[in-house]
């Protein structure tokens, strides 16, 4: 499987989720934003379905193969996608109404795929390059609940190295993304705000939400055999392999669920 696939399965996974989420920040039509790490583009797409015609939404990647994917599959005039590095934003201060990014300003070391260290100097940018009285959101992934029946088993893969990267034992925990307020606040951002919302998860399952989960098992605990036991890492493999006929996705009255939090302020 690509890693165009695999962006393009979770994408569908998550859509319902992250639509109630767009839905709820108000995006004024006619407004410019700017979609920071938009990946293949899909959200980016989303999000110009509030602008308008008249709008303007500019997604962001560092992947060359990211925004040319977004490119070909993408027939909207109000959407535009350019390479470009998060560290190194090439804007005008006071360029867009609104910010918007994803999974993507998370602080730690750069070969875990982290844009930077630490947050401070991104979210500088990001200040200068909003609009006075715009608005900045910052969306991460942070919680899940999906293995019900097996809460020990669960508590134990969610403690692993792999589940909490890429957060380390060492790092300052200013640098965690749940101080997301802080960041903001610090880069003198009002009217800071954080929510979460949940994207319920309800049996039977359809293919597509299996394959997205099942990757998402790999991402969470997938190296996470050398901080657990072996008979933990056994049953692991039995219920979230798509191939055992223990399969946990299988279950026709199957419930989990996923968390994101947003992050969001304002450029007075």
């Amino acid at each position: 499987m690509s890693q165009i696939d695999i962006y393009e399965i979770l994408t569908k996974f998550r859509e319902p989720l992250i639509n109630k989420i767009i839905d709820s920040l108000e995006i004024k039509a006619d407004s410019s934003g700017i979609d920071i790490g938009c990946g293949i583009g899909h959200i980016t797409k989303l999000l110009a379905n509030n602008t308008g015609l008249n709008g303007k939404v500019l997604g962001l990647d560092y992947s060359e193969e990211m925004i040319d994917y977004a490119k070909k599959n993408s027939t909207l005039q109000n959407v535009e996608f350019l390479q470009g590095d998060i560290n190194k934003l090439e804007f005008s201060s006071n360029s867009f109404d609104w910010i918007w990014s994803m999974d993507t300003v998370w602080a730690g070391p750069q070969e875990f795929g982290c844009p930077a260290e630490k947050p401070d100097k991104i979210l500088d940018q990001l200040y200068q390059i909003l609009k006075p009285g715009g608005k900045i959101y910052l969306l991460f992934w942070t919680s899940q609940k999906f293995l019900p029946g097996y809460p020990l088993l669960e508590a134990r893969l969610n403690a692993s190295t792999s589940a909490n990267a890429p957060y380390l034992e060492d790092m300052n925990p200013y640098n965690h993304i749940m101080n997301g307020k802080k960041w903001l606040s610090n880069a003198k951002f009002d009217r800071v705000q954080a929510n979460s919302f949940v994207g319920d998860i309800l049996g039977p399952i359809n293919e597509n939400d299996k394959r997205a989960l099942a990757v998402f098992f790999q991402m969470l605990w997938g190296n996470s055999s050398k901080d657990i036991s072996k008979d933990d890492w056994q049953r692991f493999k039995e219920i979230c392999s798509p191939d055992s006929d223990q399969f946990i996705l299988n279950q026709q009255d199957y419930y989990g669920y996923y968390t994101y939090t947003l992050f969001q302020g304002i450029k007075e």
